[in-house]
């Protein structure tokens, strides 16, 4: 029996499987989503939160990654309007803060131009380039058509060449 399963069938406890399977993935989604880490964490524990709590109404038609990304995808744009005054900052991490200087400064400025573009563009670029999904998947997860979704993504890479043109001719000297 699978852990899907058997959360269904009551037993709460092998949701832990369904969490640990999973954590990293949306914890990633959720950081590029809300560009700090403690806001990151909160999202995270509220996508599985939801999770745990409509598992009875998964239905097994999409891979449970898809569903949890799903949950993610709307939980980061509720919180994103919520705080929508709040400007995002993306942290370097203490990873980040080990390498060379042009690394880092390449970093910050790549995040603070994904974190620039409007909620829809930025999820689409996140899912797309970062997680790896095709538009196709996008569009169902996202509820939107995929010619909508990848007309998102084009602008989004049309902004970021813009915003990054200036960086880019400075890290090739």
């Amino acid at each position: 029996m699978n852990a899907i399963q058997e959360v269904k069938d009551g037993n709460a406890s092998s949701f832990n499987e369904i969490i640990r399977a999973h954590q990293q993935g949306i914890y990633r989604l959720c950081y590029r989503l809300a560009g700090n880490v403690e806001d990151a964490k909160d999202l995270t524990q509220e996508v599985f939160i939801k999770a745990l709590k409509g598992i009875g109404s998964f239905r097994g038609e999409s891979d449970i990654r898809t569903w949890l990304y799903r949950i993610a995808i709307n939980t980061g744009s509720t919180w994103r309007k919520k705080n929508l005054n709040q400007p995002l900052s993306f942290e370097v991490t203490g990873e980040l803060a080990d390498s060379k200087t042009r690394d880092v400064l390449l970093q910050r400025k790549i995040s603070e131009a994904v974190d620039s573009l409007p909620y829809k563009q930025r999820s689409v670029f996140v899912m797309h380039h970062y997680e790896g999904y095709k538009h196709d998947e996008i569009a169902r997860l996202t509820d939107r058509s995929p010619g909508s979704v990848k007309a998102n993504y084009f602008q989004a890479v049309q902004k970021l060449k813009g915003k990054l043109k200036d960086f880019a001719e400075y890290a090739n000297e």
